[in-house]
């Protein structure tokens, strides 16, 4: 799954059959609005663009075909520099939202249920991302970005939270 967050929330770009997504389903997925759907979801400050976007090192989202694609949808994009996940927000919601999805394997393991299906599966997922609290939490998450920064510029540049 590929999604956003932003200080307003969560909102779903895609999910993926494969283990990995490539170049060509991004640029179609950028292609068909997606993006800009999510981004008008979560409350842009301008509804027409341009946008900006905070991705990390995943290669399709750095490809040619991809940056050709975030140019005609009007989105900037900004690396986060390598290893540093404290300036990524979405990989402290993707932490959450695994224990989510741990936590009610387990219940189901003890309530002896059979293990979900892929459809259920999405299912329970999709039910977790689209409630209040997974939206409350994407929006803390994207909220701690400023701060973070904040505490990178008062330390000059030094981003360790010793």
């Amino acid at each position: 799954m590929w999604g956003a967050i932003s200080e307003k929330g969560f909102a779903e770009i895609l999910i993926h059959k494969e283990k990995k997504v490539t170049s060509d389903e991004w640029c179609q997925a950028l292609e068909a609005g997606k993006m800009q759907q999510v981004i008008k979801k979560l409350n842009p400050r301008s509804s027409h663009g341009p946008w900006h976007m905070l991705c990390d090192g995943e290669s399709f989202l750095h490809t040619p075909a991809s940056r050709q694609a975030y140019k005609a949808a009007k989105i900037k994009v900004w690396k986060v520099p390598a290893k540093s996940p404290d300036l990524n927000p979405i990989e402290k919601y993707w932490a959450w939202l695994r224990k989510q999805l741990r936590d009610r394997d387990f219940s189901d393991l003890k309530a002896g249920k059979p293990v979900p299906g892929k459809m259920a599966y999405v299912r329970r997922l999709r039910n977790i991302l689209r409630s209040a609290k997974a939206q409350k939490v994407a929006g803390n998450c994207a909220k701690s970005l400023r701060k973070v920064c904040l505490e990178v510029k008062k330390k000059g540049g030094a981003a360790s939270r010793s």
